[in-house]
């Protein structure tokens, strides 16, 4: 009995060395500890009222960051969908339509809503300069009443 205990423990404490070091060697491990959430730099943000302005200006383009599920239930009306998750796939189709002086407003969902910051650190890495983060951005735009649309296209 004692030894079938002691070979329970020393397997689960090897699989549980194993897993602890695959962890962490891989690219995509989950932190031991939740980093603290980096706070929202202001200069990042545009604020409901000027995303307003500057969407009936028609001179900046909106991009939503969510999923394209989300976007084509409902969205900014003119806005463009680049899900943060799934950049790669869909920014080669519209990427001709920016160059990189355009000014951007990026948005998605909710408070606790990242994609719109890991969509402006993709753009960022691209040479877009002129990138403002509609925080909140897509309840803000409905719940004021503002101008949205449903489906696939902008």
């Amino acid at each position: 009995m004692r030894s079938s205990l002691q070979q329970a423990l020393l397997i689960v404490l090897l699989g549980l060395g194993l897993g602890v070091l695959f962890n962490a060697a891989s690219p995509k491990g989950i932190p031991f500890i939740t980093p603290p959430k980096a706070p929202l730099n202001p200069e990042e943000l545009i604020t409901l009222e000027q995303a307003k302005e500057v969407w009936q200006a028609g001179a900046t383009f909106f991009l939503d960051a969510r999923a394209p599920a989300d976007f084509a239930a409902g969205h900014i009306a003119n806005a463009f969908n680049l899900p943060a998750d799934a950049f790669e796939e869909h920014w080669p189709r519209i990427a001709p339509m920016l160059s990189v002086d355009a000014p951007l407003v990026i948005y998605c969902d909710g408070e606790e809503c990242e994609l719109s910051h890991r969509l402006k650190d993709k753009l960022g890495q691209a040479g877009y300069r002129k990138v403002k983060i509609l925080h909140n951005g897509w309840t803000l735009w409905h719940k004021a009443g503002l101008a949205t649309q449903s489906g696939s296209g902008p």
